[in-house]
Parts: structure tokens; C-alpha cells; sequence
């Protein structure tokens, strides 16, 4: 029991160290790492319990209290840890009515098994979170009294390491505020409760515990953001563009400084203003516009404060190799819609000259899969 519970704390100290450093990953999406202020949460519960599991003789009759404090954090959204402050007054012996009091601590490791099978969902109402770990329990006969008054304060006194398990059901009822049930299990040495000694016919007693509580986050962000990943095929046309424009450059600084006088050249008349179509490029799953695509918006906007009597079409699309055909159509929306709004409030074009459509990945306007994560204008 001592080399597990060395071997299980070690493996609580890793897992926090190297937390902070692994990239968050949740079926196959990778997720920016949060601060070290967020994903923290407290949580206050109570319930029932029941001593020494070794049979389920007079189960009623072995019901005791327990009641619970727990702080911890979700580093990913896989994988978490908490630390718990606990103590209750299990029946040790039904037949006599004895009872005893303890108080006591655990850490454990947690594992969402619904976001690592299901994926990663903010607003998802339930999930499976069964945890692992270790913790101490010190047995008194009444509380902050010693059951062994002649000795020190932890020598042959009514204490044990413990092996804890469990599962938490999570219900998600608001932004920083979850429901739960918890069923858990401890394992500790059996010379914790009065009159045993280890070596009694049973090397280890138990410990089943039911909570029910509600679950607080500390402040800070409580949930995670995907990444938003590269667009390789986006990034090679835009260098090969700035290769070019260098290129012309050097020739442009080739050329003589002074040049023969030329003769004037007649006055021209500005030809009316000829709308070039624009396209606003996004990153895979994203509906956010890169700086780089706002030259985009921007020529539109010019455009019509050019031609105060045009008006602009803004269309989203989808590609048609990532998701889902009804995820894609919502995709779209959000992305002829975030152009607008910029079109509007960031260039103060009136609302009424821009109107939007979207096509999901219906319609595939461009042979290539990777472009047609667009918004195009199209001039009314």
C-alpha cells in the first residue's frame, strides 16, 4: 500500500508538471493552451457512506455521512486534477452502533471520457469523468480528539493511506456552474478503524461513498479554444506573391535615375470605376478573418463609397472534405455574416447596400477542396 501510494503521488507530480507543457488535444483537435489562472473550479458536496465493503450484510445499517471540499482544474479537456479536504462518521459496527469520526485528504487525476470518445463540446450538458488516485484519513472516536491520547499525534493513532476511485456524472447547468453525482471508492489499511490490527483475516477495509454537489469555476476562462491551424496552400501563394513583387522591385531599381524629357500627354478622363470581385479566404473550421484577408473588404468597401448607388452580395461557403453537410451550412452563415458585419462596422458601409447568402458545401465555386473556404462579393 505505501509503494503505491509513493509510485501514485510521483505520478500526480509528472502529470502537473507536464500539463502545462503538452498540447491540448480532444478527438484529433489541438487547442490553444489556457492560462494558468483558468480552468479552476471548487467543489462542495455531501452524501452517504458506508464502511468496510467486504460483504453487503445489513447494508442500511452501516449508513454514515461524508461530506466533501474539492479545488482543481481542467488542463486539457481530456485530463484534470483535483485536491479534496473530506470527513464523515461511517458505522463501524452495526451490531453495537459504534460509529467513529475522521477527516481527511485525497488527490486524484481526472479523465473526461465522454470529450475524449464524443470530442470536445463547451455546452455539452453531461459527462463521464472517472478519476484515480491517493489520500489520508485520520479516525478519531470524537472530533479533534485523539483516539490514542498518550501518543503522539501520528504514531499508532487511527490513520491510513488510501486508494481512491471513482466516477463523477457532470451535469453543465450554466456558464461556470455544473451539478454532479458521485459514487467513490477507497481502499485503506485495516488497523484504521478502533480495535483492529493488521493482522486481522482481512489485510484492507473499504470505503463506499455516494455525493451529490455543485461544482463552481474560480474565475478566469472555464472552457478551451481549437486551434486555428495554418492554411499551407494560403501561405505558399502569398510568399509566392511577395517573391514576385521583390523580384520586380530589382528590376524596377535597375532602371536610370533621370530619363529624357517627354512630351506632355494629353488629359484623360477617368474611366468609370469597374468592380473586381473580392474573396475572403478562412482557415479551416474558422469563421475568423486573418488580417491579411481584410485588403479584401476593404477594396469592396472603397468600392461602394465610390458608387453610392451599388449594392454588394456577400456568400459564404464550405468545403466539402471537412465535416458534415449541416455543420458546413452553419460554417458558411457565420462566415458571409462576420464579413459583413466588418463590411458595415469597421468601413461604415450602410447596412441596407450589403445583403448574405450562404451555400454550405452545396456548391463548390472553386476545383480546389481548400479554396472554397471563402466569401465572395458580388455586386447587385
Amino acid at each position: 500500500m505505501k509503494k503505491f501510494g509513493l509510485l501514485l503521488i510521483s505520478a500526480l507530480v509528472a502529470f502537473g508538471i507536464s500539463a502545462q507543457e503538452a498540447q491540448n488535444v480532444s478527438n484529433g483537435t489541438v487547442y490553444l493552451k489556457n492560462k494558468a489562472s483558468d480552468n479552476w473550479f471548487m467543489g462542495l458536496s455531501g452524501g452517504i457512506n458506508t464502511y468496510n465493503m467486504k460483504d453487503f450484510d445489513n447494508f442500511g445499517d452501516r449508513i454514515g455521512w461524508i461530506g466533501q471540499l474539492t479545488f482543481g482544474r481542467w488542463n486539457s479537456p481530456i485530463w484534470g486534477f483535483r485536491f479534496g479536504i473530506d470527513g464523515g462518521e461511517p458505522v463501524i459496527d452495526y451490531e453495537n452502533d459504534t460509529k467513529m469520526k475522521w477527516i481527511g485528504g485525497h488527490a486524484e487525476i481526472m479523465y473526461n471520457m465522454t470529450n475524449a470518445i464524443m470530442g470536445y463540446k463547451p455546452d455539452r450538458v453531461y459527462s463521464f469523468v472517472p478519476y484515480l488516485g491517493i489520500g489520508y484519513m485520520y479516525g478519531m472516536e470524537d472530533w479533534f480528539e485523539k483516539p490514542n491520547p498518550d501518543n503522539d499525534l501520528f504514531k499508532d493513532q487511527n490513520q491510513s493511506l488510501t486508494f481512491n476511485a471513482g466516477i463523477i456524472n457532470n451535469f453543465r447547468v450554466g456558464k461556470n456552474v455544473n451539478l454532479f453525482l458521485e459514487i467513490g471508492y477507497r481502499l485503506m489499511n485495516e488497523s484504521f478503524d478502533f480495535g483492529a490490527t493488521p493482522e486481522g483475516d482481512w489485510e484492507y477495509d473499504a470505503m463506499l461513498s455516494a455525493l451529490a454537489g455543485v461544482q463552481f469555476g474560480l474565475g478566469g476562462k472555464q472552457d478551451f479554444t481549437p486551434a486555428e491551424l495554418m492554411d499551407y496552400s494560403l501561405i505558399n501563394d502569398l510568399n509566392s506573391q511577395i517573391n514576385r513583387l521583390r523580384a520586380e522591385n530589382e528590376e524596377l531599381g535597375k532602371r536610370p535615375v533621370s530619363c529624357p524629357e517627354c512630351p506632355e500627354c494629353p488629359e484623360v478622363q477617368p474611366e468609370a470605376t469597374v468592380y473586381v470581385p473580392n474573396v475572403v479566404y478562412f482557415r479551416i473550421d474558422s469563421y475568423k478573418i486573418d488580417r491579411a484577408q481584410q485588403v479584401s473588404i476593404y477594396n469592396t468597401a472603397e468600392y461602394l463609397k465610390q458608387n453610392p448607388d451599388a449594392k454588394v452580395k456577400i456568400v459564404g461557403y464550405a468545403d466539402k472534405l471537412t465535416g458534415y453537410p449541416e455543420y458546413n451550412w452553419k460554417l458558411s452563415e457565420k462566415r458571409a455574416k462576420a464579413v459583413a458585419d466588418a463590411l458595415i462596422k469597421e468601413y461604415g458601409i450602410d447596412s441596407t447596400r450589403v445583403s448574405v447568402d450562404w451555400k454550405g458545401d452545396t456548391e463548390q465555386p472553386y476545383p480546389q477542396n481548400d479554396w472554397n473556404r471563402v466569401a465572395i462579393f458580388f455586386t447587385e
